[in-house]
């Protein structure tokens, strides 16, 4: 009986020892994670650019969306936003829009990122984005900022196709990562460490 007693007080000490030093994430929709644990950035960087709508978009991006699309089966939607950083924007037309200029500012805490101005969301790092993956919507675009500001040119279109994988893949050969085109913990990683220099 008295081991039996011990034997529980043991194990209670040990959970509340642990208990005071686990931290736990509520998981929201599927993929975004919402963990406090960390409350100041270990960084932050701003990208600006233009947000078309897939029907007032110039052509070629209509036409670079389509094929993207169709690799992925697809329709594209009127009302897709596609963002094209302002760098990249000669790419497309040969003249300035007429749009107020966007901002997306992206902030890495260490297990997650939090992206806020024209879209906010937060996406863990222990997402998977890539083929067989995730293949549109927050963390793909997340994925894709990363990508520009690690000096990819790239248009943010939130669609994980041809283009985004290519540069996924250049990205993981470049810096000594396994190069299977996903986009998981420690690419997340490494695009925050590049991302941050």
């Amino acid at each position: 009986m008295l081991k039996k007693i011990k034997k529980v007080l043991s194990i209670a000490c040990c959970l509340f020892i642990l208990g005071g030093s686990i931290s736990f994430a509520d998981l929201e929709n599927n993929n975004e994670i919402n963990d406090k644990s960390v409350e100041n950035p270990i960084y932050e960087f701003n990208i600006q650019g233009y947000t078309f709508t897939y029907e007032n978009a110039p052509q070629r991006i209509k036409d670079e969306y389509n094929k993207t699309c169709r690799e992925l089966n697809i329709t594209p939607s009127p009302s897709t936003e596609i963002f094209i950083p302002i760098d990249e924007i000669s790419k497309y037309t040969d003249t300035v829009p007429l749009f107020e200029i966007d901002e997306f500012n992206v902030k890495y805490f260490g297990t997650r990122f939090e992206v806020t101005g024209a879209k906010t969301y937060t996406v863990g790092v222990s997402t998977y984005v890539g083929y067989g993956h995730t293949t549109s919507g927050n963390p793909v675009h997340l994925a894709q900022l990363l990508l520009k500001k690690s000096g990819y040119s790239i248009a943010i279109d939130s669609l994980f196709g041809s283009s985004t994988y290519s540069k996924v893949r250049s990205f993981q050969s470049k810096y000594g990562l396994s190069v299977d085109g996903v986009v998981g913990l420690g690419t997340w990683n490494k695009l925050a460490q590049v991302t941050n220099a």
